[in-house]
């Protein structure tokens, strides 16, 4: 597999990539759909209060950031009462977190994004998998139901809620499931003796497949079940990518997993809020 190392370039493709799913599963700008603000040289994106795709990214990636820039992301947020949440590359321009802080951000947390060359020279090295596990992409309206429901039971209790500060109800994380869809995407579903235990997306833009979603039920936790998602999710993206990347909280046991398969941390990004008042 080709190796490489965070750069501008790098790190506006990630961010970018990410945001744009973002608002095309949201439908940003369609009737109905989101709202979505590109500014600075990235995007804010607002669903609803509560979603987690509430939020900036690719800000001054290889673009200035004015006062009025950040006056625009106040106002675009305020406007639709939810706090603003900018996930700040530290490759962005200098002097912008302190900015941030001056305006009244504040620091909430970090995440690490990861990435993964793919060479297209076949599959990439992928370790072993329990045979016990099947990880196959839904094909029925009650398949893609239950996908729902068992993200949403993962997330629960996910070391990404926690990395936020985001405490949502099982039925809040169902709702936000079930719109987290788009036709680039594929959803996937784990079961182990028949039963389902774990559920993931994948979504190609750009040349670059993005994981997410990966969630496991709790009583199914250390079996394996991410790993097996992560190596089907890979085999199924050769020749549609050159990039694969996932996000993560620091240190989690979802990092290693995603290491385990040659993803490196290309950078963190600082979580930056600002309540709505």
């Amino acid at each position: 597999m080709a190796t490489f190392h965070a750069s501008l370039t790098l790190a506006q493709r990630v961010d970018l990539s990410e945001i744009r799913f973002c608002a095309l599963t949201a439908r940003a700008g369609e009737p109905g759909g989101a709202s979505r603000l590109e500014v600075g040289g990235g995007m804010a994106i607002c669903v609803a209060p509560g979603s987690p795709l509430n939020k900036v990214l690719g800000l001054g990636l290889g673009a200035p950031v004015s006062e009025d820039d950040l006056d625009a992301i106040d106002e675009f947020y305020d406007r639709h009462e939810v706090p603003a949440q900018i996930e700040l590359c530290p490759l962005a321009v200098d002097g912008l977190s302190a900015r941030l802080a001056a305006r009244g951000y504040v620091l909430q947390g970090f995440e690490n994004q990861l990435a993964c060359a793919l060479d297209g020279d076949g599959d990439p090295p992928l370790p072993h998998v329990d045979d016990t596990l099947s990880v196959e992409p839904t094909r029925l309206e009650e398949d893609e139901e239950l996908w729902v429901d068992v993200v949403a039971q993962g997330f629960a209790v996910a070391e990404q809620l926690a990395a936020h500060d985001m405490a949502l109800s099982h039925d809040d994380l169902r709702g936000v499931m079930r719109g987290f869809r788009h036709g680039s995407q594929t959803r996937y579903l784990v079961r182990h003796d028949g039963q389902a235990v774990g559920g993931g997306s994948a979504y190609f833009i750009d040349g670059v497949v993005g994981l997410a979603g990966t969630a496991t039920i709790p009583s199914h936790r250390g079996r394996g079940v991410q790993h097996a998602m992560v190596a089907r999710m890979l085999r199924d993206a050769r020749g549609r990518a050159d990039l694969a990347i996932a996000t993560t909280a620091p240190g989690s046991r979802s990092q290693r997993t995603f290491e385990r398969f040659g993803f490196r941390v290309i950078y963190t990004r600082a979580v930056f809020v600002r309540a709505f008042e």
